[in-house]
């Protein structure tokens, strides 16, 4: 089906939708996209309600002025994508994405869920990550720096690292082994 400018639409299902073009000014409501494909696209003021994202194609997505709202992605590759275009208009959860060189910043996803994704090399830059969860996730060589962690849960995560200087981490939840990642960047011997 193709997308037109100024388009809208609600409660419809797109199935192994391939998008060919950049969409520009459209609105989807309560939506869902099944095997799609949106790679290399930019997306343009569009607006994303309410909507399911089900083992869809977003790497190197372009993201400008759109707006995500209660989206879900679920099994999606998304490479590549900085969701700073979203000029903060994003909630979300993501279960079982591919979410390598992710950049998040100047954000609040306070409360957003990551199960079992891999975000390997994402950036978090002065984002607010309040009360979100990382269950299951591989945060390897993933960055913090003026990221508010307070209250968020990393319990089941592994390989990641955060600078307690430069990150706010009250409440934050850890679990051993992996805890120990944190004193790397203190100036001490272990023994």
């Amino acid at each position: 089906m193709p997308f037109s400018e100024s388009d809208t639409f609600e409660r419809t299902t797109f199935d192994q939708v391939a998008c060919d073009d950049d969409l520009e000014d459209i609105s989807f409501y309560r939506c869902i996209f099944k095997n799609a494909s949106f790679q290399s696209r930019r997306l343009i003021d569009c607006v994303f309600d309410d909507c399911e994202f089900i083992q869809c194609n977003l790497s190197l997505v372009e993201i400008m002025s759109s707006v995500f709202t209660g989206v879900k992605f679920v099994d999606c590759k998304l490479l590549g994508v900085n969701w700073s275009g979203t000029g903060g208009f994003l909630s979300a959860s993501y279960d079982g994405c591919i979410m390598e060189h992710n950049v998040f910043a100047d954000m609040n996803l306070s409360r957003d869920k990551f199960t079992s994704c891999v975000l390997a090399n994402a950036t978090f830059s002065h984002t607010k990550l309040r009360h979100s969860v990382f269950d299951d996730c591989d945060l390897s060589q993933c960055q913090f720096h003026q990221t508010d962690l307070s209250y968020a849960n990393f319990t089941t995560s592994r390989n990641y690292y955060m600078n307690a200087e430069t990150n706010n981490l009250k409440k934050t939840v850890f679990s051993l082994p992996e805890a120990v990642s944190l004193l790397a960047n203190l100036d001490i011997v272990l023994d």
